[in-house]
């Protein structure tokens, strides 16, 4: 019976707000659209809903190009604070049945107030509602622009990424067991491919989407994250983040700490998970090696922040995704899959003077390709055409 009430509900509010959405916010933002054109004002641009850090970065990279750029999430992390993003509406979407209208409230409001919406491939402010292919067909035809990238689950095909090679994303996780319906991920994507303005690859993520219009870098703030020493000891310390480790290959990195403890090398493995901010960033900075994942092949934001700090970072990079990233030909992260860990290592371990040249290459890599005027000025290059 509730969950009978609970679609009744969604069906009624969904209908309202589509109603009310194509009678008052599609008129007005073709006028307003027009009117903002034809005076040479930048669009107003939303990124919502997922609450991960990247949007916060990406919409203060486009800030610096002078765009009035917000994010909108429904709830925030732990890890991350509330006050990374502007709009956050976790205390509404708490209260019974208030929580059930409010993406139809957040989907009017930001009709009225956004000309592009960066969105990722779960969907809109709608998304996680039936109508969340009305809502990408209303954003279009209200004259709005929609930009997507890949975050990971949202658009990787385990079917797909399977025959990538012996590591891949879902290398140690069964087939039947993926955290994701492969059919949903086929209709998003398919349904942003027909109303997406522009689809960019992100990582590893450049091969099953719909179309490749470019592929977005993740950005860094990285006048914040200056290069820090790690303490002056004997042991070689190595920083992991396992948020999600059957997809990182933790264990393969637990396996291969292990073996060269047993040949007595001195080293300790610090997992950080569920930290808040600050205190994962504490143990960044007294990392001797960043270790990041060894089985997607790609690189992220934890290897960026490494590299900043200054960090030798290891990571699997898969040669198939090399040509969507030129910026890896001088990138200084060691190569490093499964079978190649414990190696690595070794060789870090015996050669401070490795480590510290790798290192230093870090910082300048980082804020060539990463920085928030490097990534903005890319994307400011993307909304001169869109909003021509």
């Amino acid at each position: 019976m509730a969950q009978l009430l609970i679609r009744a509900a969604h069906v009624v509010a969904g209908a309202v707000a589509l109603a009310l959405y194509a009678l008052v916010v599609v008129p007005y933002s073709r006028l307003r659209g027009r009117w903002s054109r034809s005076r040479g004002h930048k669009p107003r641009i939303l990124w919502a809903p997922v609450p991960v850090i990247n949007i916060s970065y990406t919409s203060r990279a486009e800030r610096l190009y002078g765009y009035r750029s917000e994010t909108l999430v429904y709830e925030a992390y732990s890890i991350n604070r509330k006050r990374d993003f502007d709009h956050v509406l976790d205390r509404a979407v708490r209260i019974p049945v208030v929580g059930l209208l409010v993406p139809y409230a957040a989907f009017l409001w930001a009709g009225l107030r956004y000309d592009v919406f960066g969105l990722f491939f779960d969907g809109g402010l709608l998304g996680r509602t039936p109508w969340w292919r009305a809502e990408l067909a209303l954003l279009k035809v209200a004259g709005k622009r929609i930009l997507v990238y890949p975050y990971g689950g949202d658009a990787r095909l385990a079917s797909e990424t399977r025959k990538l090679g012996r590591w891949n994303a879902y290398t140690e996780i069964p087939p039947g067991e993926e955290d994701r319906d492969e059919s949903d991920v086929r209709a998003r994507l398919e349904a942003f491919g027909r109303r997406a303005d522009v689809i960019l690859g992100c990582a590893d993520l450049v091969e099953d989407l719909p179309r490749l219009d470019g592929v977005f870098l993740y950005p860094l703030p990285t006048e914040e994250w200056p290069p820090a020493e790690a303490p002056a000891d004997d042991v070689l310390t190595v920083v992991h983040s396992p948020n999600h480790p059957h997809y990182k290959g933790t264990d393969y990195l637990v396996e291969a700490v292990e073996e060269l403890e047993r040949e007595g090398v001195p080293i300790e493995l610090v997992l950080v998970q569920g930290m808040p901010t600050d205190e994962a960033r504490a143990r960044y900075e007294e990392a001797d090696v960043i270790a990041d994942q060894f089985l997607i092949g790609a690189y992220a934001l934890f290897a960026i922040e490494g590299m900043a700090l200054g960090k030798p970072v290891l990571c699997y990079l898969n040669d198939r995704f090399a040509p969507h990233h030129p910026e890896w030909a001088e990138c200084p992260i060691v190569n490093t899959n499964p079978e190649t860990i414990a190696d690595n290592l070794r060789r870090l371990a015996a050669d401070p003077g490795l480590r510290a040249e790798l290192g230093s290459r870090g910082p300048a890599y980082a804020e060539k390709h990463h920085s928030l005027r490097a990534v903005g000025a890319k994307l400011d290059a993307i909304y001169r055409e869109l909003w021509a």
